[in-house]
């Protein structure tokens, strides 16, 4: 297994750090620690002369490549703190969504912390995750600020029995093999009581022997299953993306959304393939 864990520095960064390690001893894989910033000459605040200017002023030029060097030496230094054990660590130059979503092609899981700030944050996850995970094709595991849970043991597999959602339990089976976690299977009922016993039997059918749990309960899922995860002792939910028509790679669908965006237990976003 490969695993890529993009981070910020932040507090919320190491939080999703902390479970990158964990799955990575737990399944032997190769642990990669990516840091995406933008070109120098794109951030923080400085004021820079109009393209090219600084050719025809050397002392401007050496000092601008001079602090492009301690920029660099620093981020390089925080990096390396953060490759425990046998973990590589690489720092990217670029506009972090675009690499991101690059770098993940090549991995088998990607791990990071999700906290957006933009207002769109009220009707969709803003920032870096919530962009990476509405389009790329790679599962994502985000990671909350108020994240309660340091390992990775056991997961919730969310299920509608719907094509998305029968994906995400096909990969938490291949997930559970290599990383020896448990699995818990579950269906959140909307509907009127008196559907349980299907449910229940579908569940049976599709777990096949391979959850050591499965579990039928009614509510609405965006609060159901992080309630019920915590009751069950599971460490991460997981759930099934699916893109929708002309919008595909803009949306994911509310309640996934909605999930990722405000459940204290983390998501592993699977997406629809």
């Amino acid at each position: 297994m490969r695993i890529l864990h993009a981070t910020d520095f932040s507090h919320t960064a190491e939080l999703a750090r902390t479970l990158a390690v964990d799955i990575a001893r737990r399944a032997a894989a190769k642990l990669h620690v990516v840091h995406v910033q933008q070109h120098f000459q794109e951030g923080h605040g400085r004021a820079f002369l109009p393209a090219g200017a600084d050719a025809i002023n050397a002392d401007l030029q050496r000092r601008l490549e001079s602090e492009r060097q301690q920029e660099t030496r620093a981020l390089m230094d925080r990096l390396a703190l953060l490759g425990e054990g046998s973990a590589t660590t690489e720092l990217v130059w670029g506009e972090p969504r675009r690499e991101l979503l690059r770098l993940a092609t090549d991995v088998d899981l990607m791990v990071m912390g999700a906290h957006g700030g933009t207002p769109f944050d009220e009707v969709f996850l803003g920032g870096v995750a919530g962009y990476v995970v509405r389009r790329t094709t790679t599962p994502v595991l985000t990671v909350r600020e108020n994240c309660p849970t340091r390992h990775v043991g056991r997961l919730l597999v969310a299920t509608d029995f719907q094509e998305a959602a029968l994906g995400a339990w096909t990969f938490a089976n291949w997930f559970a093999e290599r990383a020896h976690v448990k699995l818990v299977l579950a269906h959140v009922e909307e509907g009127p009581p008196g559907e349980a016993g299907s449910s229940q039997a579908r569940l049976e059918t599709l777990s096949a022997g391979r959850a050591e749990r499965i579990v039928v309960a009614g509510g609405n899922p965006i609060d159901t299953l992080p309630t019920l995860a915590a009751e069950l002792g599971a460490d991460a939910i997981v759930v099934g993306m699916k893109r929708h028509g002309a919008l595909a790679g803009l949306i994911m669908g509310a309640r996934g959304d909605a999930l990722v965006r405000s459940s204290p237990i983390p998501i592993l976003s699977v997406p629809a393939t």
